[in-house]
């Protein structure tokens, strides 16, 4: 029996590529081969649901008369919404879709019967996003030649293998291309931080070989000055390494994390203001630390000792009548408690967290008489990322907090597929989420309403001030061509005589 909210359906048939000699291998092996055809067969029923979200999208834009909305954008909401991508997840899904669709059509096909997967499809879109359009029908060739199912070809490659093949197809038919590929990966630069268990982290780091090269070096020497007799195992005293070059020692912290000849030095290094949510359980056992999540009844104590309390009653931050309530800004105060909330931006299937998302007044803020709505309060208050706040307020969608503490999404009046009986729900997922439901229901009322009406979004689309996505693809694609044809062609640098005064200013390069 299907569980309680759901009811069953059957799914589509899928037709798949096997090889001849499928007939004679066993069972078991002939049931794996199909399960793994009909995985990446129905993982392009998706890349060609994505593309007809973009075709809907244009098409309703369009019949509107509507140049300023983006579809690419309004496509990834409707991905995000159906089936619970995060926002990168459905963009990345809305451009693979209309580079294979359109730029790649006979390695489309293979996806299409099972051939490759949706992980491949990526890698070839990306691989393949600057080169220039003329060359494209000869590199999808080659690829496809590349890919497709022989007698001695009865698996799919591996990413590893698949990427070398692109990197020597589009090589040879466009090394311009290839070029501005590559200084295109070297933009994509990042550090993230990644919550795992026991209250630990991952800080990933995508640098440059050289830069990377340089921090392992700097950490590995630190690691080697620790003293005899040092009970930290290797790792332990890399990870220390790291620390202090974040705190600018020369010298490794003790076991404890404290400067090992100034006891002072720890906090004069240590700047970074640390927030917590306590959510009143008892022996220090509902401590979450944003940015990172839940964290041991042992860390909290260690936390407590340095820390300063402040403890705000939800009465007041959901008081419509206090003149904090008639200010467009939050309060610190109120801000970390709707964040701390909600977890997440709360768009359907979106993952960012609620650190880096705006605060939305549901019912927009109206800044010439602050009385009449749009009050900032808890309860008139959602986590949203720039990307769905600013879809939001062009009216493509709309949604509001029902009496629970959840959020409602329904389509608003700029919505290339507008069905007023769609209802998406989604639920806060912070450390305070026990907190969600409104202290005013009336709340409620008025943003349902309100949202029902389409008067949550001010229809003043903050994307006609910037080109749509595809436009800006198009412009990256060239900016970078062009760039990598100027290397390919400028002179090499004549020798610098040692005694020669360096004219490097602050934005060239390093003269190396």
């Amino acid at each position: 029996m299907p569980p309680p909210g759901f009811t069953a359906t059957t799914g589509p048939t899928l037709p798949v590529l096997v090889p001849e000699a499928f007939a004679r291998w066993d069972p078991g092996q002939q049931r794996g081969y199909l399960t793994q055809r009909t995985i990446y067969a129905a993982e392009g029923r998706t890349l060609a649901y994505a593309y007809d979200c973009v075709r809907s999208a244009t098409d309703g834009f369009a019949a509107e008369g509507d140049l300023h909305r983006d579809p690419w954008e309004a496509a990834a909401t409707m991905i995000g919404a159906s089936m619970a991508l995060s926002r990168h997840g459905a963009s990345r899904l809305v451009t693979t879709a209309v580079e294979l669709t359109e730029r790649l059509p006979r390695t489309a096909a293979l996806l299409a019967t099972g051939w490759i997967g949706i992980l491949a499809a990526h890698t070839i879109a990306e691989e393949t996003a600057l080169v220039a359009d003329h060359f494209m029908p000869d590199v999808d060739r080659r690829i496809s030649e590349g890919l497709a199912p022989t007698r001695r070809r009865t698996h799919p490659p591996r990413l590893g293998p698949l990427r070398k093949m692109l990197l020597k197809t589009i090589s040879a038919c466009d090394p311009l291309g290839a070029d501005a590929r590559a200084e295109q990966s070297r933009r994509g630069q990042d550090v993230e931080l990644v919550p795992i268990r026991d209250d630990r982290a991952i800080i990933t780091a995508t640098l440059t070989a050289e830069d990377a090269l340089e921090i392992a070096d700097r950490v590995e020497a630190l690691a080697r000055t620790a003293p005899v007799g040092d009970p930290r195992t290797l790792g332990q005293l890399r990870a220390a390494g790291l620390l202090a070059l974040s705190r600018g020692w020369s010298c490794l912290p003790d076991p404890r994390g404290e400067h090992p000849g100034d006891p002072e030095a720890r906090s004069a290094a240590r700047r970074v203001v640390l927030h917590a949510y306590d959510d009143g359980s008892p022996l220090n056992r509902g401590i979450s630390l944003a940015g990172y999540g839940p964290i041991s009844g042992h860390t909290a104590d260690e936390l407590q000792r340095e820390v300063s309390h402040r403890v705000h009653e939800l009465s007041e931050l959901s008081d419509p009548d206090t003149a904090a309530a008639r200010r467009h800004a939050p309060s610190e105060a109120l801000a970390h408690f709707c964040r701390g909330r909600d977890g997440t931006c709360v768009f359907p299937g979106c993952q960012t967290p609620a650190e880096k998302s705006d605060l939305d007044h549901i019912i927009p803020f109206d800044h010439d008489l602050p009385e009449r709505g749009g009050h900032t309060t808890c309860d008139d208050l959602g986590s949203l990322c720039r990307f769905h706040h600013r879809l939001k307020t062009d009216g493509v969608w709309a949604y509001y907090r029902d009496t629970d503490g959840s959020y409602v999404w329904i389509h608003g009046p700029h919505h290339p597929d507008r069905d007023p009986a769609t209802r998406v729900t989604t639920y806060p997922t912070g450390p305070l989420s026990d907190h969600a439901a409104p202290r005013r229901p009336e709340a409620s009322r008025r943003q349902q309403e309100a949202a029902e009406a389409g008067a949550t979004g001010s229809g003043c689309a903050e994307s006609r001030r910037r080109p749509h996505l595809r436009h800006r693809r198009d412009a990256e694609r060239h900016t970078l061509r062009a760039q990598a044809r100027l290397r390919r062609h400028a002179p090499p640098p004549g020798p610098v005589e040692p005694s020669a005064p360096s004219t490097t200013g602050p934005g060239d390069e390093p003269p190396f």
